[in-house]
């Protein structure tokens, strides 16, 4: 009996030691250890106030051809010669950084925030292609001047499980982001700011949400374009001074709980409406002279084990808004309560998966402090589902 505690005692510690090994953590302080750190399996922790320029690192390493080259901005669709996983792609001005097929990576800071900056103007800071599993922590991103350019800060193409919190974006960038052909993309508490022709773009992806984030100071064109996408939604975020048409949409883009100031847009004349494409659900639109400010309560759903009746579930909350109910005997049958109004008591269901209808239907949370049990309704306030807390 002994020895087989001990066999079993040794199998846990081996495992234990064999996922360490597959998950490495790297601190670096210059901008050559940042792209060298760069793969798969790793947390990479910078740990230096002095901002990383990541051009100079990577025409270090292209002069000394320890670099590949990876596609480049004349031809986008030219298949990669390269199996490597951080690459460089040539472009008008200089040089981008890429980085492909690196699963369960998280970049931050180790205190503060840390800054990645690009020379070149016609070169994004960051590209991530093919990256699975991917969290950015408390990065400033932009470009070292101001210009004409044709790149922005921050593109994800092909990604998928992307969690970014607490980051600023900032221009001459031509736009915050740009998320092409993505699935499940989280940000929150970031700011996209001063960028010189829009806001973002999202193609092609579909759960994509943006909470307490901020918009602001961006100009000149359409400055939301989003398309072929589902399931995009904005909630508890300030568009602040966003110069040129707020909109460019050609999918139903949720707004919920959002601020407007400054904004080329409709009057919002309801708690609930649409304006084209865009949907506006207790959102509120500032005169231009007023202070910009968010308050938005947050949902307080209780965490733990939770029941229908029937089966029972592990209700976890997976960001500011977005509480997840996991059935325990069917994992892959797991549904999202997103809250659109603290104040309403309004929720809608989304499922996990983007093959799924979207569906609207209204949660009834409870009101009093952090809510033990929720009923879903239809339109009609008839009674659909039930479910309640029973244990941690």
């Amino acid at each position: 009996m002994k020895l087989k505690t001990y066999i079993t005692a040794l199998t846990m510690l081996c495992i234990t030691l064999q996922a360490s090994a597959q998950h490495n953590t790297i601190t670096v302080s210059t901008a050559a250890q940042f792209v060298e750190a760069l793969g798969p399996d790793r947390t990479i922790i910078i740990a230096t106030d002095q901002p990383l320029n990541i051009t100079e690192a990577i025409d270090q390493k292209v002069a000394e051809g320890t670099l590949p080259e990876g596609e480049t901005y004349y031809t986008p669709e030219a298949p990669v010669s390269t199996t490597a996983q951080v690459t460089y792609a040539s472009n008008t001005d200089g040089n981008t950084l890429q980085v492909r097929g690196c699963n369960h990576l998280t970049i931050r800071s180790a205190r503060g925030r840390a800054t990645l900056l690009a020379t070149p103007r016609y070169a994004n800071v960051l590209e991530f292609i093919d990256c699975n599993d991917l969290t950015l922590e408390n990065l400033v991103m932009g470009h070292t001047q101001d210009g004409y350019c044709d790149k922005g800060v921050l593109e994800l193409d092909r990604c998928n499980h992307v969690t970014i919190n607490d980051c600023d974006l900032y221009g001459c960038g031509t736009e915050g982001f740009v998320i092409d052909g993505c699935h499940n993309v989280t940000v929150n508490r970031t700011t996209v700011h001063d960028c010189t022709y829009y806001t973002m773009h999202v193609v092609r992806s579909n759960l994509v949400r943006f909470n307490d984030c901020i918009f602001r100071d961006n100009r000149e064109f359409d400055q939301l374009c989003i398309s072929g996408s589902r399931d995009v939604d904005f909630t508890g975020c300030l568009f602040d001074n966003l110069q040129g048409p707020l909109f460019a949409l050609n999918d139903y883009v949720d707004f919920f709980c959002c601020t407007f100031r400054r904004c080329q847009m409709q009057p919002i004349d309801s708690e609930y409406g649409p304006q084209g494409y865009a949907v506006l659900a207790y959102c509120t639109q500032l005169p231009d002279d007023s202070p910009a400010t968010i308050n938005v309560k947050k949902p307080a759903i209780r965490p733990g084990l939770w029941t229908d009746g029937k089966h029972q579930y592990r209700v976890t909350q997976a960001d500011a808004y977005r509480y997840v109910f996991t059935p325990t005997d069917q994992p892959d049958n797991a549904f999202a309560l997103n809250c659109i109004s603290v104040e309403a008591n309004d929720y809608i269901l989304a499922p996990q998966s983007p093959n799924e209808n979207f569906s609207r239907l209204v949660a009834d949370a409870g009101r009093n402090g952090a809510a033990d049990y929720v009923r879903l309704l239809d339109d009609g306030g008839t009674l659909l589902h039930s479910f309640k807390r029973i244990g941690r």
